[in-house]
């Protein structure tokens, strides 16, 4: 059973600060740095996406994943009277490819009122892209590193 609670900001920073971090191992594992440097950087790198979300999404809701009671990841939402968007979806390595995203983003979909479009951005190259496309999200723009795609009833 998947469900999600509200963070306590931070009571769950730690959690919040693994999923990121395993968002990010293989990425850094090519890089040949020390667990010391990669950690210290990690931490860094969350801090400023922590700060970022806060500066544009003032009412971003930081929710917990759970996979019966395990905690599975993290999903970020604001939503405002015109639209919803998916800030962060991340699951930890061991809950991916287990249906808990499709199930998450259909929800969100079937929350969102006719006309109100469920927006998010997803990195190229991010596998994800093909579960949005498959849940009928459509691109709406680009830039260097990212794609923006929405779905609307």
């Amino acid at each position: 059973m998947v469900e999600t609670r509200l963070s306590s900001a931070e009571q769950d920073d730690p959690f919040f600060f693994a999923v990121y971090a395993s968002s990010r191992q293989q990425e850094m594992a090519s890089w040949g740095w020390c667990d010391k440097d990669q950690l210290q950087f990690l931490r860094m790198q969350f801090q400023c996406q922590q700060q970022s979300y806060k500066q544009q999404y003032p009412h971003l809701e930081n929710r917990i994943i759970l996979s019966g009671n395990i905690l599975a990841g993290r999903i970020l939402i604001e939503k405002t009277t015109n639209e919803i968007i998916l800030v962060d979806i991340t699951l930890l390595p061991e809950f991916q490819n287990q249906g808990i995203g499709t199930h998450l983003l259909k929800k969100i979909q079937k929350k969102a009122d006719a006309g109100i479009p469920v927006r998010l951005t997803v990195m190229d190259g991010n596998p994800a892209r093909r579960l949005y496309e498959r849940l009928g999200f459509k691109v709406t723009g680009c830039s260097e590193l990212h794609t923006f795609m929405e779905w609307k009833r």
